[in-house]
């Protein structure tokens, strides 16, 4: 592998490891076809797929067992944990440049909160890292990876801005929380207002309000969703989001790999979560939505109907 070559998106990572596991079942049906020749007409999205097919290929793991006589596993089982396995691989691969860009970080079921010197906090959601200079006329916090909640100090003289995904969110007041997903983040302002830019564009944010931002994207500002910042408390409030989203934000919370598969990973949730503990979250959830699960241990764990 490359090392000069650029992180694979998560989500394209996911996306490409769901078409290995699919494609491994066998042939796939013509419709089904049709949409993976589509997704692979994009080049970012081939790219991913390459990458991560060569890293699945040089694992080389076998299926688990064969097939019962009276209850056949299904073949998309070995594919599944060398896909998981190689997103495990891919990622520690391609943290480590940016770790060694950060001047704080936080673990997997990591919270950390952090004095900075000009006297702001800002407290770290799990695997998160920030990288902060405040030498300059401007007070500048580039978010890595991860999401935070600043709490700034007053200090007219130098803004306080946080860069992230190709745009800036430059407080005009005191509190609000930034995500990074990829290409774009999210902001979410607790106190007062925040100026936002992207996409060669400003909008104001104001207090219980959000917006999408990056380098290319500026969406239009929102009323913030229920529980937006809850993960500051080790909580994950979910109003009806499909699966696949809601375990990826309780995957980020532990070491190891959980994904779903199939229909059930469009299947719309609600609940609220407990981050401290995701494992029992998706027991929970399993359990709710009457699915299966194939485990290896409390590492890799792959639901499905």
């Amino acid at each position: 592998m490359n090392d000069n070559q650029p992180p694979i998106p998560a989500a394209i990572a996911q996306q490409a490891a769901d078409w290995i596991i699919r494609r491994d079942d066998g042939p796939l049906p013509p419709e089904d076809q049709q949409a993976f020749d589509q997704w692979l007409a994009v080049p970012a999205h081939r790219d991913g797929f390459t990458r991560l097919e060569s890293l699945w290929g040089a694992l080389d793991v076998p299926p688990l067992a064969k097939p019962s006589p009276v209850r056949p596993r299904r073949r998309w089982i070995g594919g599944s944990i060398a896909a998981a396995l190689a997103l495990t691989v891919l990622g520690a691969l391609e943290d480590w440049p940016m770790l060694l860009r950060a001047d704080y970080t936080t673990g997997v079921g990591e919270r950390r909160s952090v004095a900075l010197a000009d006297g702001s906090h800002v407290t770290l959601d799990s695997g998160s890292a920030i990288a902060v200079d405040l030498s300059g006329a401007r007070r500048r916090i580039r978010l890595l990876k991860g999401a935070a909640l600043f709490t700034v100090a007053p200090d007219r003289a130098h803004p306080f801005t946080v860069e992230a995904a190709g745009g800036s969110a430059t407080a005009l007041g005191t509190a609000f929380a930034v995500r990074k997903d990829d290409d774009r983040a999210e902001i979410v302002v607790t106190q007062h207002r925040v100026a936002v830019a992207g996409k060669g564009r400003s909008e104001v944010v104001s207090e219980g309000q959000q917006a999408r931002f990056g380098a290319e994207t500026l969406s239009p500002v929102e009323a913030a969703a229920d529980g937006a910042t809850a993960w500051t408390s080790g909580r994950l409030v979910v109003v009806d989001r499909p699966l696949s989203e809601v375990l990826a934000e309780i995957a980020r919370h532990r070491r190891g790999y959980l994904t779903v598969t199939g229909s059930a990973a469009d299947q719309r949730v609600s609940g609220v979560y407990d981050l401290d503990h995701p494992l029992l979250a998706v027991e929970n959830i399993q359990r709710s939505l009457k699915l299966r699960a194939f485990r290896l241990s409390d590492r890799i764990i792959i639901l499905h109907r």
